[in-house]
């Protein structure tokens, strides 16, 4: 069994990836693309090819540093990309240059992963609204003595905590409390009660 890589396992390689693989000639459009881009974008081949790569790109997306000038330049970012639904895909790209000019880029649909990080802010979001109508105070405190997550009650009792410590913001001390019931659930790992 031989370790070398033939002109057939590159080929597999492309054409089977789920990513989005193509090539960019130095005029900036494409001159192939892997069957992934008609599963993710509904683009086929003969829809793509000798049209711009830029083309499908969000408008506010695009900068005219997105695609490397250099050879062996590598670049990344992310960009809105056209589906042919008229939707738009969050990608992920990877772009690298040739010695010969051509340029390789892989894209990778971030879509799901997106609307993931914007659910879990809304429902972070929620739960803070709803810690802001507590009529008790509540707060955060980290090792570090700062001040962590803190809601409106704690505002209006303290004051605003930004920039401050814990032992500044609560009891107006120049160093952190002797006998502080917050350190004490550090060193005890127990539940501690205080007024």
């Amino acid at each position: 069994m031989s370790g070398k890589i033939t002109v057939f396992d590159l080929e597999d390689f492309f054409n089977l990836s789920s990513d989005l693989f193509c090539i960019i000639g130095q005029d900036g459009f494409y001159q192939q693309v892997n069957p992934a881009w008609e599963q993710v974008l509904g683009w086929k081949a003969e829809n793509l090819i000798g049209h711009p790569w830029l083309g499908l790109v969000h408008p506010e997306d695009i900068t005219i540093s997105h695609l490397p000038t250099e050879p062996q330049q590598q670049l990344h970012w992310d960009s809105r990309y056209l589906h042919k639904d008229g939707s738009y895909r969050w990608l992920c790209w990877s772009l690298s240059t040739s010695q010969k000019g051509l340029i390789y880029a892989v894209g990778k649909d971030i879509s799901q992963q997106l609307r993931r990080i914007e659910a879990l802010q809304t429902e972070r979001e929620s739960l803070y609204n709803l810690l802001n109508q507590l009529p008790a105070f509540l707060y955060l405190q980290p090792k570090d003595y700062g001040v962590g997550f803190y809601n409106q009650r704690f505002r209006e009792v303290f004051g605003d905590p930004s920039e401050k410590r814990c032992y500044e913001a609560i009891a107006g001390l120049k160093q952190p409390c002797p006998e502080c019931p917050t350190f004490r659930v550090f060193h005890s790992n127990a539940p501690q009660l205080w007024e």
